[in-house]
Formats: structure tokens, C-alpha cells, sequence
């Protein structure tokens, strides 16, 4: 991809739905204003101010941003209302072209409307937004996000008043960068590691942008995409600058090179509708999620070393460095068999067994075999949240796929959704997933029995003969049979079968050097050069531990050094050490993460955990805890109020969790945990108040849900019936609540927390009505989806067994 010409590459990118846009004042050129003349752009707009405010330079140059803080202070009300009036109800010119294309995202630095006309003109459906409000994810695929950097001048009231929309001043530059909840770091972050083509913006006045850029884009190596800068005229020094920061400079004014990129977009997306089908935002959007294997051209920087115990990539089964399982063989003749058949159906193939014994390699393999036998198998990528929406329309439109997920119990709840939703629509879906056994009882609990019955699970355990003879023949052709190269062959399988106990990897970790890879990865955490790389190790393994890739932005600050600098780390200091790919950064294997966090002080993960959070904050909102973007899921993860007091106890604990309350104080699970951690310390007065803020704050299940635990565990320490009672409400709230969708969670606390009360002070304590609602609830959870699961039943049969024995012996 490298070799194309540079308009082509962003055309593909464009037609898999790649690219964000960025617009400066260029890009606005030859629209018209509200008044019907000309918009002013950049140093116009500057003169024109001057002008209408008679203002006196004396021949000296101010910039565009002094003479707006001038008149903030001067003037404010009527200059306000002259720029609503310049730059409100604009008409475009060229810039309906723009509207024709599928963006991730457009970002603009203009305080006109130009681009929303443009994209309301061509019946577009969108979404502005301004710098100062809270971050959001799209919520529809076919609705174009559109966020204004610096303001917009139609949010002016008539009055002329501001309130912070507009960002001209140096002041405001210094205040909207400052606040970690705006849209710019969420902006440096994206720009940091995702394509995005930059029209009309010099980048060089832009004060609030100067440490994005010079913290630079590492796109070209995560995904393969450039990001790129269409200008007109610019220095030398300035082209070489920014080519330098990570970026392509592309001489040429705006219109022209959108009116060329259109002719190369059509052409891309024909291409792709004659692979595929037409070209839709939500076929677009599914490419963005998934990996089609049968293109695959893997980005980023991987470490190789398959036969060393790191994690496979594609390039391991392309070039044939696996030896192929029995298990592999027998899931694979079952995936065959389903995916030829003509029948609609709704089913997962599960791989699990323990790490390290060849789950995420099987998974490949099956999807190689999947090529080799006609169909289309789609890898998800994992480095955004599962879209249901678009994934349903793929499956309809291209019905022979097959998706393969690893880690799949992060998605599972996503999963479940999607399956109904299949199921409803009357849509083929066939899953191939991977995960650890200790992952189970999740899976379990999440996903219906009937499309995922557990015990028909194929299970990679120990090595049958006929897998160590394969692994000995693909060893030996690779000349990586270690310290036993030059035994005999029954010595060889020896080592395999009784030395290693047939596990795959006790026996790779084992098979070169003097040391096991449990003691090298112990090693690697001293070996780092500085805090800097130490903090970014700690990081990517307190992600990675949970399947999560650290975020490449993200691990830039943790490094200290700008992301386009990344890519250099890790080939010369961390090679083998940490892996640079489109999701992030990670270590080469989950079990590294795992391995390396036991040998760390609790006080050390804390600290690492605590900045991560802050990061992250702005990356979080409604939707992304809605529907699991890895950002949310990592900090899920953090926040999680078991691991805050196993790693940093009471004090320390609730100190970690006053450190975040400026980041987080508005979000309902930061509240949630806090009252759980207070609680399992026993302060359950402090945690009522934490849990009572909470569903002030953000009313949801969960909140209602962790304000009835709360009460209840102050029931049962009290034997209080009024403190049971008030539970239960809240638990009722919790049950009610649809918001989000059904929940187990208020059901689970209702059945457990009922028979604790009544083990410890006697059924006979808790009043008549409350014991017959005992029926009602577990009538209606019989007749729930959320207990549809195996192990839903399970516990349903078992909470009321207990019922009935402290019933019988009252």
C-alpha cells in the first residue's frame, strides 16, 4: 500500500471508513456568509475587525487572536453578534463534496456552519458538537459526528453573549487545553494513531493544536493510512517539519484535490462493492471492526517470535509455523459443516483450556482453513466496541461469513444482543470464539444455552501423542528444538509427555535458554532504562492482563515521549518486549502481563493504575459504558473496587479513589465502586452516601442496584427489618429499570441477600409480604433472558432450594 500514489491510499482508506477530517479556515473558501458576502477568513477576518471596531494599530501586526481579546473586553456583546451574524446560515460552495464521503469523524477549527450545511443539503443526518461539551460516541452509523475545536458562532445567543462557545484568546487557548474533560485530548489522542486528512489549516497559529502535532501520528504504522495535510503553499521548513511529526504534505488547494479525491473515492468504493457489496456507512462501519483474512496485510510492530511463547499474529499461519492440533482439527470440521450449510441458524464454537496451550493459534488456523475452503472469515479487531447495528446489516447483506473472536467474553454480553438480534430478524450467524477457562462462569452466566452450550466446548488441554509428534516435525524444520535438538527422538517426545506434563506451554517456555520464560519476564520490569518505559510496561500489562491494548496515545504520555517516537522505542529498547499494533501497545503475550504484575508492589500497580484513569477520562461517557469501548473496559477494570482494596487497602484505597472523584464525580459506576469499597470495609454509612450519589448523579439499574446492596449489608449486620425493606425497593428500582436492558444484577442481590437475612435472624423477622414477594420475583426471573444461561438456571434452582430449607424450618 505503500507504493500507491498518496491520493489513492486515503481514497481506500475512505471507502473502509478509516479517515477523520480535520478543517481549517482554507476549507471554507468561497462559501458565503449569513450576511451574503464572502466568509472572512483567518487574517481577513482579523482586518475586518479592526475595521468595524476602528481600531487604532499604529502600523503594528496583532494577531487574530489579540484582537478578539481585545475586544472581549472592549466590546464584547456586539462583537459576538457580529461573528453570529458573519459566520451563522452559510452557504458552501464546493464543500458539498465533503458530504459524499463517510468520515470516522470530522473535527473543525472554523466557527462557521459551513460544513452542517453542506452535510443538510445532501440530507445527511449529524451531530454538532463543541469543544466544551462532554465527549460522545456516535450513536447511529449514518450519523456524521461534527465537533468545533474552537466554538461555533450560531450557539451566540441574539444577546450576543459567548458563554466560553467561541475560543479566539490566548487565554481561552490556555484554559480549553488545560481542561481534561474538552474534546482536544480526546483529539490528540485520535490524531496520535488514526488517518486523518487535514484541509485548509496552516497548523501553525492554532496554539491548542502545536502539542498534538508535535506529539505526532504513528497511523501509517498501526493501520496503514497516512495522515495528511492538503495546503496550497508552504516552506520548505515547515513541509519538513511536519513530515518529521509523522504527517504526508500534499501541495494543493483544497477544492481541487477534494474534486481528485472523489474520482479515486468511486473508483475504491467500486472496487469494494464488486468484494463485497454497495458501499454503505454500515458496511463501512463492520470493516472498521473486522479483519477480513483473506486481504489482511498486517500493520504494525510484532514480535515474530512465535516459537519464543509470544502471543501468534496472521503472519504465523501464513507462513505455516504452527503445528495443527486435534482439537484445531476437530473444531474446524465442525465450523466447515456449519458454515456450508444453508440453513439459518445462531451458534458459537467455543475454544478454551488454560494460557499459553494454543486457543488464540487454533482460532487462526480454523480461520485459514475457512479461506482455503471458500468462505469469508472476519477477525474482530477489538480496538473498538462491538456495533450490533452494522454487524446485522453485513450478515444480511454477505451471508457466508464467519467471525471469529479471541477474548470473546469481553463482548459476550454484546454477543448475546447480537445473536437475539439475529434471531429476531431471522439472520444467519455463525461465531467462532476463544477464551480461558477461568472465563467460564461469565460466559455462562451471559450468553443462552441455545447458542453456546459450554460442555460441547472444545477444550485445549493436554497434548495428545499425535500433537507432540506435529509440534517435534514443526520444531525441528524451524531448528527450534532448543536444548533437546541434538536427544533422540523418543527422548524428544519424552520431554514433551513427562518433562512438561503435555502442556504446550511449560514445554516452549522451557525448550530455550537457561532460563523459563516465567523467570525471563520476571527479569524484563528491572531491565527497563527509566521510569518513563517502566510506567509504560506497567500500563500495557495492567491492560493486557484483561485482553486490552493500552491505547498508543495514551502510552506515549506514560513513556514520555510523542507517539510518532513509539514506533522507535520499540524496535530499538523494547523489541520482544512490547508490541506496537492498530489496537495499541501490549506485551507479546497475556501471560507476560499476568506473570509480570505478580512479581510488581501493590503500591507500584496503584500509582501506574491511577494515572492510567486519569487518561482515560475523557474518553469516557454514556455510550462508551454502554456499550464497552475498550477505553471503558480498561477502566472498569481500574476501578474495580476488589482490586483497589486487594492492591492498596483501606487508606490507600480510599485515597486512589479521592485522587479520580475531579475526573469522574460525574459517572455513576466511579460512584458505584466506591460505595462497594467502602462498604467491604464495613464504613457502610459512608458507602450509602457514596451510593445515594451515585443514582443522583446518573440514575441507572446498577446505581439503584448498589444503593440496595448497601442497605441490605447494613440489614444483615443490624438485623434491621426497616434497612431490609428500603433494600429491596431499590432493588425493585434496579429490576424496573430499562434503560440499559434487563439486568441480572438486581435478581442476583434479591435471592442471595434475602437468604443470608434469613440464615442469620430467622425468616420469621422479615415481614409477610416481603417473604410472598419471593414468589413474584422468582416467577418473573424463571421467565427472564438474563436467566436463560446455563448457570442462570443453575442459580436459580439453588437460591430457591435454600429458600424452601429455611422456609420448611421456621
Amino acid at each position: 500500500m505503500q507504493d500507491q500514489p498518496i491520493i489513492e491510499q486515503i481514497a481506500q482508506g475512505l471507502a473502509y471508513g478509516e479517515y477523520s477530517l480535520l478543517l481549517g479556515a482554507g476549507a471554507s473558501f468561497g462559501a458565503l456568509g449569513g450576511n451574503g458576502k464572502p466568509l472572512p477568513l483567518g487574517s481577513g477576518l482579523r482586518d475586518l475587525l479592526i475595521e468595524e471596531f476602528a481600531i487604532d494599530t499604529e502600523g503594528e501586526s496583532f494577531s487574530l487572536s489579540q484582537i478578539y481579546g481585545y475586544l472581549r473586553t472592549y466590546d464584547k456583546g456586539r462583537a459576538h453578534s457580529l461573528l453570529k451574524e458573519w459566520f451563522s446560515n452559510c452557504r458552501p460552495s464546493w464543500q458539498h463534496l465533503l458530504a459524499e464521503f463517510h468520515w470516522k469523524r470530522i473535527w473543525t477549527l472554523n466557527i462557521d456552519d459551513v460544513i452542517e450545511n453542506s452535510f443538510r443539503a445532501a440530507g445527511r443526518p449529524l451531530e454538532s458538537l463543541t469543544w466544551n461539551e462532554r465527549f460522545s460516541e456516535r450513536d447511529f452509523v449514518s450519523e456524521q459526528q461534527i465537533v468545533h475545536l474552537h466554538g461555533i458562532a450560531s450557539r451566540i445567543s441574539d444577546e450576543g453573549e459567548n458563554d466560553g462557545v467561541l475560543v479566539f484568546s490566548l487565554s481561552e487557548y490556555a484554559q480549553e487545553v488545560a481542561n481534561p474533560r474538552t474534546w482536544h485530548k480526546v483529539f490528540h489522542d485520535e490524531l496520535s494513531t488514526r488517518p486523518l486528512l487535514i484541509i485548509g489549516a496552516q497548523l501553525v497559529d492554532e496554539i491548542d493544536l502545536i502539542h498534538a502535532l508535535e506529539r505526532g501520528s504513528t497511523s501509517h504504522i498501526t493501520t496503514g493510512f497516512p495522515s495528511v495535510l492538503v495546503v496550497p503553499n508552504i516552506s520548505r521548513f515547515r513541509k519538513d517539519q511536519l513530515e518529521s511529526f509523522g504527517f504526508v504534505v500534499v501541495q494543493q488547494d483544497g477544492e481541487s484535490f477534494v474534486k481528485e479525491l472523489m474520482e479515486r473515492y468511486r473508483e475504491a468504493a467500486s472496487e469494494l462493492s464488486e468484494l463485497y457489496a454497495p458501499t454503505t456507512p454500515g458496511l463501512s462501519k463492520f470493516l472498521q471492526q473486522f479483519i477480513d483474512l483473506r486481504t489482511f496485510q498486517p500493520h504494525g510492530l510484532y514480535s515474530e517470535d512465535f516459537f519464543g511463547g509470544y502471543q501468534p499474529t496472521w503472519n504465523t499461519i501464513l507462513e505455516q509455523q504452527d503445528a495443527t492440533f486435534d482439537k484445531t482439527n476437530e473444531a474446524s470440521a465442525r465450523v466447515l459443516d456449519l458454515a456450508k450449510s444453508e440453513e439459518i441458524f445462531q451458534e458459537l464454537v467455543f475454544l478454551t483450556g488454560n494460557p499459553g496451550q494454543g486457543k488464540s493459534t487454533g482460532l487462526l488456523r480454523i480461520g485459514s482453513n475457512l479461506m482455503g475452503a471458500g468462505m469469508r472469515p472476519f477477525l474482530f479487531r477489538a480496538d473498538e466496541f462491538l456495533d450490533i447495528e452494522s454487524t446485522v446489516e453485513w450478515l444480511k447483506t454477505i451471508p457466508r461469513s464467519v467471525l471469529l473472536f479471541d477474548d470473546f467474553s469481553d463482548h459476550s454480553t454484546t454477543l448475546q444482543d447480537l445473536a437475539d438480534r439475529c434471531n429476531e430478524d431471522g439472520v444467519r450467524l455463525l461465531l467462532v470464539v476463544a477464551d480461558r477457562a477461568s472465563r467460564i462462569p461469565m460466559v455462562r452466566d451471559r450468553i443462552k444455552v441455545e447458542y453456546l452450550d459450554v460442555r460441547n466446548a472444545y477444550w485445549y488441554g493436554k497434548l495428545s501423542d499425535a500433537d507432540i509428534d506435529r509440534i517435534l516435525d514443526k520444531l525441528h524444520s524451524y531448528g527450534r528444538l532448543g536444548r533437546i535438538t541434538r536427544r533422540h527422538r523418543n527422548y524428544q517426545w519424552e520431554y514433551f509427555a513427562n518433562a512438561a506434563e503435555r502442556s504446550l506451554f511449560d514445554a516452549m517456555s522451557e525448550l530455550e535458554g537457561a532460563r523459563g520464560f516465567r523467570e525471563r519476564v520476571g527479569t524484563i520490569f528491572q531491565s527497563l532504562p527509566n521510569d518513563g518505559l517502566r510506567n509504560l510496561y506497567i500500563a500495557a500489562c495492567l491492560c493486557y492482563d484483561h485482553s486490552i491494548a493500552l491505547p498508543a496515545g495514551i502510552a506515549a504520555d506514560f513513556a514520555s515521549v510523542a507517539p510518532r517516537e513509539l514506533a522507535n522505542l520499540i524496535e530499538n529498547q523494547c523489541r520482544g518486549v512490547l508490541v506496537l499494533t492498530r489496537a495499541g501497545i501490549r506485551p507479546p503475550h497475556r501471560m507476560t502481563a499476568s506473570l509480570v504484575l505478580r512479581t510488581l508492589q501493590p503500591t507500584t500497580k496503584m500509582d501506574v493504575s491511577l494515572a492510567l484513569a486519569r487518561a482515560l477520562a475523557p474518553h469516557i461517557n454514556d455510550r462508551a459504558m454502554r456499550t464497552g469501548t475498550r477505553e471503558f473496559q480498561i477502566v472498569r477494570q481500574l476501578m474495580n473496587h476488589q482490586v483497589v482494596l486487594r492492591n492498596a487497602g483501606e487508606e490507600g484505597g480510599r485515597d486512589w479513589y479521592e485522587n479520580l472523584r475531579n475526573y469522574y464525580d460525574w459517572n455513576g459506576r466511579y460512584w458505584d465502586q466506591r460505595a462497594l469499597f467502602e462498604s467491604r470495609c464495613e464504613q457502610h454509612e459512608t458507602a450509602r452516601s457514596y451510593a445515594e450519589r451515585s443514582v443522583q448523579v446518573h440514575r441507572h439499574s446498577f446505581g439503584h442496584n448498589t444503593l440496595g446492596t448497601v442497605l441490605l449489608r447494613m440489614a444483615i449486620q443490624r438485623g434491621s427489618v426497616d434497612l431490609l425493606l428500603q433494600g429491596v425497593r431499590h432493588l425493585t428500582e434496579a429490576k424496573e429499570f430499562r434503560g440499559w436492558g434487563m439486568r441480572e444484577h438486581p435478581f442476583v442481590t434479591f435471592f442471595s441477600f434475602m437468604n443470608r437475612f434469613a440464615r442469620q435472624w430467622g425468616i420469621a423477622e422479615i415481614p409477610q409480604p416481603l417473604r410472598n414477594s419471593w414468589t413474584d420475583w422468582y416467577r418473573e426471573a424463571q421467565y427472564s433472558s438474563v436467566f436463560s444461561t446455563e448457570k442462570g438456571r443453575e442459580d436459580l434452582v439453588n437460591w430457591q432450594k435454600e429458600w424452601i430449607q429455611l422456609v420448611a424450618a421456621e
